[in-house]
């Protein structure tokens, strides 16, 4: 039987307007609307005096706002253990590998993780490996990634494959281990199930040279492109991830004007990690304004990881971007939906008919309360493919 979700007002997200000063009117705001779903596909999207299918199953969600289910741009959720103060990224790479012994047991755990983001609104996420760093653990890990990513009960996943994440003990230097990454493991990371390459493009870690050389191979390689750059210093990564044609160029924090131009200019997408930058008090931030001033598309992710984000949950990281960036409640729902899809060149984070039934309602009075309260969760119901997966009391 079809379903009948009617809301209070419905935001479809179905735009091609750019993300500065998007209005909700722009972003498709729809008063007293109604979702028809069949066959976990949204049949149509309409205001209330529509006409209706039947027979259907109501569902009266009149007192929320349903937006698109969330699109989580940048992940790291396959560790383990955890990180206490003063522990490195090798710390928790031990860890995982120990996990990696069973990789049943390990992804029980990663599982629980991934189904409290859907449980607060994230149906789609980018999920990378990187705490294994050999061909082994790492091959596993795309392997577990692959095996589950359109499990029922769990977000969608898009693989990416971080290899060059951090320098394992067993090298002496990163010159060497990219050498081992590019001869050893790039060639079979797209038969594993990877969809993109990304590194760490950061003073300490690895260079723009040698990051440069990783993804070119991963492009020969038949996956697609990002790239972590100027985190935590400025090392002129995002320059050169747009003179070589990335997806997305996330963090970036230090970037420059210059490197504003020329992300803007060739259309990538800034991924921004602000509950990152929240949790490490970093003293810079990327300069938000100024990207979409010129036009560009900036995504909201939460950069879910042990170390440095330990932060799972969309709607406090719309809060930090409306915080820290001065962004509104429409950009801001832009940014975990229409700017975070693009950045993976995906058909998600919109309400339109055809696409799959992933959508949340919100326990909100207004859209225009996006990201203003934070700290718990307002999803009073989060559609995965039309199943709802959670349904607050």
């Amino acid at each position: 039987m079809a379903l009948l979700v009617r809301a209070g007002a419905i935001v479809t997200c179905d735009t091609v307007a750019p993300q500065n000063g998007i209005t909700f009117e722009k972003l498709g705001l729809i008063k007293n609307g109604a979702i028809l779903v069949e066959d976990g596909v949204i049949s149509s999207c309409h205001g209330e005096r529509a006409p209706q299918s039947a027979p259907v199953e109501p569902l009266d969600l009149r007192d929320c706002v349903i937006v698109p289910g969330f699109v989580d741009a940048h992940t790291h959720p396959l560790f383990a253990g955890t990180r206490e103060p003063g522990q490195t990224m090798l710390h928790t790479v031990q860890k995982t590998r120990e996990a990696l012994s069973d990789p049943p047991a390990f992804w029980k755990t990663v599982a629980t993780r991934l189904k409290l983001m859907l449980a607060h609104g994230t149906t789609t996420a980018e999920v990378k490996t990187g705490y294994a760093l050999t061909k082994t653990g790492e091959l596993q890990l795309l392997d577990l990634i692959d095996a589950h990513k359109d499990d029922s009960a769990l977000p969608r996943l898009v693989s990416t494959f971080l290899g060059a994440h951090a320098v394992p003990p067993e090298f002496a230097d990163a010159e060497k281990y990219i050498d081992y990454l590019i001869a050893e493991v790039l060639p079979e990371a797209k038969s594993h199930g990877a969809v993109y390459a990304d590194a760490f493009c950061e003073p300490g870690f690895f260079s723009p040279a040698q990051t440069r050389r990783y993804l070119e191979a991963a492009r020969a390689h038949g996956l697609r492109l990002r790239v972590h750059c100027d985190e935590m210093a400025y090392s002129g990564a995002a320059a050169m991830a747009a003179q070589i044609g990335v997806d997305a160029v996330d963090h970036c924090n230090y970037i420059r004007e210059q490197d504003v131009a020329a992300i803007t200019e060739h259309d990538i997408v800034t991924v921004s990690c602000p509950a990152t930058i929240a949790y490490l008090e970093l003293p810079e931030r990327v300069p938000v304004r100024k990207i979409l001033e010129r036009g560009g598309s900036v995504a909201l992710a939460s950069d879910y990881n042990p170390g440095t984000s330990p932060c799972f949950n969309l709607q406090t990281v719309a809060y930090f971007g409306r915080k820290f960036f001065g962004l509104s409640a429409a950009e801001a729902l832009y940014g975990v939906t229409v700017a975070a899809s693009k950045s993976l060149r995906l058909h998600a984070g919109r309400i339109r008919a055809g696409d799959p039934a992933d959508f949340v309602a919100l326990q909100i009075g207004s859209p225009d309360e996006f990201g203003w309260q934070f700290g718990g969760n307002l999803a009073a119901a989060v559609f995965r493919a039309g199943r709802c997966e959670r349904r607050s009391s």
